[in-house]
């Protein structure tokens, strides 16, 4: 896998990172999946079916999963951006700082090439970052599908890749995440006008 390609990708999960609106992270993950979906079909044919399975999934996953992430934010409309997040800026460095020293600590995965090591941990730390630090259910469904991403890096650049039912598990455990996430989103949304998880601890018995 090309250090160039790894970078994009990862760059991408970055800008998760440090975006403000819902909508905007919903189509930069699809990005991300629909660019790994289409890695892996163009290097899986004539190497691996599981190869072609992998890119099907996730060229599946870069178009269904972000639209049903979009109709939830299309549901669920914020007066105004959810206050109390930390600024962008401040999000992208400790987003990086955690990312640059868990890529330095982790030893080779023995994977193809190092930068596919290295891009394979750092979505996975990226993806938890993100669903950590944001208040949006969405954003952390969304961290969620950037940290299975990683998973899926580590899949296409490991020799013979993941068997095909651990892939469609993968993918089949993502939905229950998205529909939970929309679940939740909804039912904060109509309680308290906004998608603030952070106000769930308000309620009680």
């Amino acid at each position: 896998m090309s250090a160039l390609f790894v970078i994009a990708v990862t760059a991408l999960a970055l800008a998760i990172v440090i975006a403000r609106r819902r909508t905007i992270a919903v189509v930069l993950v699809g990005v991300q999946s629909v660019a790994l979906g289409t890695y892996a079909l163009v290097h899986g044919f004539g190497e691996s079916s599981a190869f072609v399975v992998g890119g099907v999934l996730l060229v599946g996953k870069g178009v269904l999963l972000p639209a049903g992430l979009a109709w939830v934010v299309r549901r669920t409309r914020e007066p105004r951006l959810i206050a109390g997040e930390l600024p962008a800026l401040t999000r992208a460095t400790i987003a990086a700082a955690i990312t640059l020293a868990t890529v330095e600590l982790i030893p080779p995965l023995g994977l193809d090439s190092r930068a596919a090591d290295q891009g394979a941990v750092a979505l996975v730390v990226l993806g938890v970052v993100i669903a950590v630090m944001r208040r949006s259910a969405v954003f952390q469904a969304i961290g969620f599908l950037v940290a299975e991403n990683g998973v899926y890096v580590a899949a296409l650049a490991a020799p013979g890749g993941l068997p095909a039912i651990v892939e469609i598990g993968v993918l089949f455990d993502l939905v229950i995440v998205v529909a939970v996430a929309a679940a939740f989103t909804t039912r904060i949304h109509d309680e308290f006008g906004t998608g603030d998880t952070t106000l769930l601890g308000s309620l009680r018995d």
